[in-house]
């Protein structure tokens, strides 16, 4: 029993000096991000909302590709072949028609793109601010108020770094959506072709076998 017991004892001061070390890893993300100022708060609100709209960018990539994808092809050929003869008129709508479903897809990249871009700029202003607020120390107080003049250039350094680490994520996360969408874009125009192929070949063999059996009866 006291074996036991102590054992239990160590797994609980683990599992104390593990929850501890969170604490104080978020305490310092949050002590970081409270040194970067308003720029900082704007860029972490910024990662929030492209953050949530990835997710529900690859939660509706994965529906689509659940429940749609597979009926998608024979659809769109449906309703463009019944009410198209021509093959150029056909192909034009097959286009049209896959890009019109996909375009739900589309809601949100422009807004993960946009953050991708302006989030490095924004961390250049902050940048920029923080080195203003160093050399204005230095103008006022000149080099005796080291601590002042470490803080503007504090400022400029975590600004540029939270930027560009929404900016890299945004990037990945947009190139990765962009090609995924386009990869089935492809691979769905590739289904309907196919299929008008099949459906071509069908209408030329049947017109063959009429032609035939109308020389037969001549």
């Amino acid at each position: 029993m006291p074996a036991c017991a102590g054992m239990t004892k160590r797994k609980n001061i683990f599992r104390l000096c593990g929850y501890n070390k969170k604490v104080q890893n978020m305490n310092y993300i949050l002590d970081f991000i409270q040194q970067g100022g308003v720029i900082a708060y704007v860029l972490v609100a910024m990662n929030f909302v492209g953050y949530s709209i990835i997710v529900w960018k690859i939660i509706s990539l994965i529906l689509f590709n659940r429940s749609i994808r597979k009926r998608l092809p024979s659809k769109i050929l449906h309703r463009v072949v019944s009410h198209n003869t021509d093959h150029h008129i056909i192909m034009e709508s097959i286009r049209t028609e896959i890009a019109l479903a996909f375009s739900p897809l589309q809601k949100g990249m422009t807004t993960i793109e946009n953050i991708a871009s302006i989030s490095p700029l924004l961390g250049l202003l902050g940048t920029v601010f923080g080195i203003f607020n160093a050399f204005s120390v230095i103008a006022v107080s000149g080099l005796s108020d080291a601590g002042a003049f470490a803080t503007g250039i504090k400022l400029a350094l975590i600004t540029t770094v939270i930027g560009l680490v929404v900016a890299i994520t945004h990037v990945i996360a947009f190139n990765y959506l962009n090609a995924s969408m386009e990869s089935e874009q492809d691979n769905v125009e590739n289904d309907v072709l196919l299929q008008l192929g099949r459906i071509l070949k069908e209408k030329d063999h049947i017109r063959s076998q009429n032609a035939d059996s109308a020389n037969e009866d001549a």
